[in-house]
């Protein structure tokens, strides 16, 4: 389930600026654009035209405008006919409104009672994309269900994939091929916040780049109300996302731009602009203090599971190759305030040591959770070491880290990450 603070504390108003941005994508620029460079060549006659063109953009714009309230977490959409520049006329797509749309997605549902989240929302305009979140009520606890569908650029393989269990707990994750080259991800998740929450998505991805989602909670954003989420059957939600239904959707929305991208292929190793995921941890294992006991490893992060002295801790090492844009983030350093714990170290080379200690965010002191040790490089070469108490990337708790800030400088400077 989304966390308080990341997700639905800012929720309406997150989504009433999405809702702002997408009405001003409705502006028809183009438009615009065409009628002046008509208007340089033609005349008085057409800036008449022009302007005639604008004030029935502009009576759209206040429109979208008027409707263009999001709900939460990535917002609650609609769909519209395109808009764009002037010329030979195109067959219009078909348009669906919120109630259209809210009857379709119950009807996905099972028995049970739905409503709006946020009572009397008005759907965003996006061409290319359009969903809504709905409280659903089977009987046993209002929980949140999401809903979207997008045409994208993404091929199968790119656009369902499974949560990185690394940044999310996880229970399961199923992805299957289906004989149509289409794909099936079942994604269930163990939300932190709140306690005891469960987050399943459910995606699946068209070879063309039609892609449908859909995402269920044990309960509302702050309260898990009930064991799991009201869909437990992998059927149901097989059933629910590759639905003939979605096809009215998907008429209604603008192609993708581009052709169908495939997901990124692993980093080779070792790769050619610094050394891979593996390498590093194979550095940093021989310069960790006497007497600390190597836990797990994840070489697919760069990750280190460390006991020391009766305390266990992650760290997370990150090293990039010299670039331009290192040495504009170093030559800029002077000028950026630094965090309340924050510590910067110029040496007489121009290499800069930062040790660091903060909390939920890097302006946050209490509890700290997160310690680092950083040296930026006069070439734009960097070395990061950053530590959390916890086993991955969402158990961090406060106290004692295995290695304190010292030990973790010791180890960023040390001359093995030059060679």
């Amino acid at each position: 389930m989304p966390s308080d603070d990341d997700e639905f504390a800012d929720a309406f108003a997150d989504g009433f600026a999405r809702a702002l941005r997408g009405a001003a994508e409705l502006a028809p620029e183009p438009v615009r654009h065409t009628l002046t460079a008509q208007a340089e060549q033609r005349g008085r006659r057409r800036r008449r035209n022009r302007r005639a063109v604008l004030a029935s953009g502009l009576a759209v714009l206040v429109l979208a405008g008027a409707g263009g309230f999001a709900a939460v977490r990535g917002g609650t959409f609609g769909a519209v006919g395109p808009v764009g520049p002037v010329g030979p006329p195109t067959p219009a797509r078909p348009t669906m409104s919120a109630q259209e749309l809210t009857a379709l997605y119950t009807s996905l549902l099972p028995k049970g009672t739905v409503t709006d989240f946020v009572a009397g929302s008005i759907r965003k305009i996006d061409p290319h994309r359009t969903g809504t979140t709905l409280l659903f009520d089977d009987g046993a606890g209002a929980s949140t269900v999401e809903f979207g569908a997008e045409r994208t650029n993404l091929a199968p393989d790119a656009g369902a994939v499974c949560m990185d269990p690394f940044q999310m707990p996880q229970d399961s994750c199923a992805r299957t091929v289906r004989p149509d080259g289409s794909a099936l991800v079942i994604d269930k998740l163990r939300s932190q916040h709140p306690e005891n929450g469960r987050e399943w998505r459910v995606t699946w991805a068209a070879p063309d780049g039609r892609r449908v989602t859909f995402t269920e909670f044990n309960g509302q954003p702050a309260t898990a109300n009930r064991p799991n989420p009201p869909l437990t059957d992998d059927a149901q939600l097989t059933a629910l996302v590759t639905s003939p239904a979605w096809e009215q959707v998907f008429a209604t929305l603008a192609p993708a731009d581009g052709a169908p991208k495939p997901a990124r292929t692993p980093k080779p190793a070792p790769s050619a602009t610094g050394p891979s995921d593996a390498d590093l941890l194979a550095t940093l294992i021989p310069l960790l203090p006497a007497g600390a006991v190597v836990g797990s490893q994840d070489p697919g992060h760069a990750a280190l599971g460390v006991t020391f002295e009766g305390r266990t801790s992650l760290l997370i090492v990150t090293a990039d190759p010299p670039s331009q844009r290192g040495r504009e983030e170093l030559a800029s350093m002077d000028r950026s305030p630094t965090t309340p714990l924050e510590v910067r170290e110029k040496r007489p080379d121009g290499t800069v040591v930062v040790t660091n200690r903060f909390g939920n965010g890097k302006g946050a002191t209490n509890p700290v959770l997160h310690w680092l040790a950083a040296v930026h490089y006069p070439d734009g070469s960097r070395v990061q070491i950053s530590e959390g108490n916890g086993e991955n990337a969402y158990t961090y708790r406060p106290g004692d880290p295995a290695l304190d800030v010292d030990r973790l400088k010791a180890i960023a400077t040390d001359p093995a990450w030059r060679r």
